[in-house]
């Protein structure tokens, strides 16, 4: 049996990804077209975000798509520092898994490109009229990532709200487990490659997943694969 993937195994596996990208085509069309790649599967996450919250009535703002985060870290993987909560919350974060993966990986070069992009892509996907502003990445070269959620307005009474919402209702049953998360990463981003690279992207995700099964195994690899027929435009 396989383990349990983590956000390791998708930090590592997007990584990989931008490298084959980058040594197929060199990095500055590399970059590019990796970063449309990303901003897709970004909306598709923050789609999904949007439809659950709509289900269960909640409007599309932004303290509930705070609420409604596909994952939420383990123990440890993650420090995060609130620095203002209302009328803006701000949160400055000085640890997270992808960063840690890549700079112990030596892929910190190409992990990069996933901050510039997934988290706007997300907010854009949840509700486009929402704003986040970005004042820098970790893996860009910032002491700490500097997130500023505009209007989420965390008073004492949303931010109760919001913990009933994360740990209680709707809880942990909005959250997706990291091999869908990983499978949903290859396959969105090799449909955009293909968009823009053609006949090269075989080989680029074919590179790729060699990767991630030289480091994780062969079930591993066939668990990313096995999610190449889903809708990730849909709750599943």
């Amino acid at each position: 049996m396989t383990e349990r993937f983590t956000p390791t195994h998708h930090a590592l596996m997007t990584a990989w990804i931008a490298r084959a990208v980058v040594e197929a085509v060199g990095e500055e069309e590399g970059e590019k077209v990796f970063r449309k790649a990303i901003v897709k599967y970004g909306n598709q996450r923050g789609r999904r975000m949007a439809l659950r919250a709509e289900a269960n009535g909640h409007p599309l703002t932004m303290a509930n798509y705070l609420a409604y985060g596909e994952w939420a870290a383990e123990k440890g993987e993650m420090v995060m520092k609130i620095q203002e909560k209302s009328p803006d919350t701000r949160a400055h974060v000085l640890k997270c898994p992808w960063n840690t993966a890549w700079k112990e990986n030596g892929l910190l070069p190409y992990g990069r490109y996933f901050c510039m992009e997934v988290d706007e892509a997300l907010v854009e996907g949840f509700n486009k009229d929402l704003v986040l502003e970005i004042g820098g990445t970790q893996s860009n070269g910032a002491e700490y990532c500097d997130f500023n959620f505009k209007a989420a307005n965390l008073t004492p009474l949303k931010l109760l709200s919001l913990v009933w919402k994360k740990s209680v209702s709707p809880g942990k049953t909005v959250q997706m487990p990291w091999e869908y998360h990983t499978g949903h990463l290859y396959k969105t981003l090799g449909e955009v490659i293909a968009e823009y690279l053609g006949e090269k992207t075989e080989g680029i995700m074919s590179a790729a997943l060699k990767d991630f099964t030289d480091k994780y195994g062969e079930e591993a690899s066939r668990t990313v694969t096995e999610f190449e027929n889903t809708d990730f435009n849909q709750l599943p």
